[in-house]
């Protein structure tokens, strides 16, 4: 990006920071009485034709002052927004609310989104990883009935998945224990895609090694590992937005509701987050979501370790506050990052 001449970037940011306070279109005037540039109202409103010629800042009405656009709140954040800084009071407030939560990482998930909607004001969104992208930890065969079996996967990030089997050969629960063995000493640090392929391959040979018992217990982990798990995404705070004067328009607030509720493409965007180091800023266009190009997506990856857990987020007008909105979600993203180390240090 271009740097601009150091009297049009204090006015850019003078324009900014006003629209971000005020939701108003900003004046010569307002940026003379806000900075000490020391020029006059008509140098200024030269240097804001300028800036709109270069596509900085935009003039909603023919009367109207200026709004920033998106290449304007791109430079703004480039230029002005430090690398966020984690407030410790926010962070303690934020350790306070979450730790709250039992060692169980939807419950986690969630109160991380609803802590982070609260400190922000805006819509606070938490998206698990995708579960077959995480690792096998262990597999169990649970006789419950004398037809039934209840089938626990759990993953190395805490996410447990169960399913109840129609049990034909009233299997004891001491073979099922050995079949749960068997499981676990084949699919060890494998991600739960590979589980499944090594399953499927060691049922491809079965069909010339017939082993019964082995057989019937990759039958078993296959019916397990074959579901295709939805995604976990906990979004709170989504009435935090929807006063706001972007949003006074039928066609835009209904687009806004229609994302959270579908939260496919939330996940996309979010997905990307776990590809990136640190805080990502996505501004109006630049996260490619046309129809709620009103808004602005602050985002965080969670790891532990090497593993990906998800991903975390604010979301809300571009004229949020970027600075602090970066703090929030980096601050909220550590705390909620050591709660899920213990969960998965945490024997199961």
């Amino acid at each position: 990006m271009v740097p601009l001449e150091q009297r049009s970037e204090k006015i850019l940011q003078a324009i900014v920071r006003e629209f971000i306070m005020t939701g108003e279109p900003v004046g010569s005037r307002t940026v003379s009485k806000k900075t000490d540039i020391g020029l006059s109202a008509a140098s200024i409103r030269n240097v804001m034709t300028d800036l709109t010629e270069s596509g900085y800042i935009v003039q909603p009405h023919i009367s109207a002052g200026r709004i920033p656009t998106d290449l304007g709140y791109r430079h703004f954040v480039n230029t002005v927004v430090e690398s966020a800084q984690v407030d410790e009071r926010d962070r303690a407030e934020i350790e306070s609310f979450i730790s709250s939560a039992s060692l169980d990482v939807r419950d986690l998930l969630r109160r991380s989104s609803t802590a982070l909607a609260v400190l922000s004001r805006q819509a606070g969104v938490v998206a698990a990883a995708a579960v077959q992208e995480q690792t096998f930890k262990t597999i169990e065969f649970i006789k419950v009935a004398e037809d039934r079996i209840l089938v626990v996967l759990v993953s190395t990030t805490g996410y447990l998945q169960s399913k109840m089997i129609y049990d034909e050969d009233n299997i004891d629960q001491e073979t099922l224990e050995r079949y749960s063995r068997m499981l676990n000493d084949m699919l060890k640090d494998l991600d739960l895609r590979q589980a499944r392929a090594r399953v499927e391959r060691e049922l491809k040979k079965e069909k010339t090694q017939v082993d019964a018992l082995l057989a019937k217990t990759l039958r078993l982990g296959h019916i397990m590992l074959d579901q295709e798990s939805s995604r976990e995404i906990f979004i709170e705070g989504q009435s935090n937005i929807l006063d706001e004067p972007e949003f006074a328009q039928i066609n835009t607030l209904k687009a806004l509701l229609v994302t959270f509720e579908e939260k496919s493409n939330l996940l996309k965007i979010l997905d990307k987050a776990l590809e990136a180091e640190g805080v990502q800023i996505l501004i109006g266009s630049e996260h490619g979501l046309e129809e709620i190009g009103s808004c602005s997506i602050v985002a965080y990856p969670i790891r532990a370790d090497a593993t990906a857990l998800g991903s975390i987020a604010v979301i809300g007008p571009k004229r949020m506050n970027y600075q602090k909105m970066a703090s929030l979600v980096q601050a909220t993203a550590h705390v909620l990052t050591h709660l899920l180390r213990k969960v998965v240090e945490t024997p199961v």
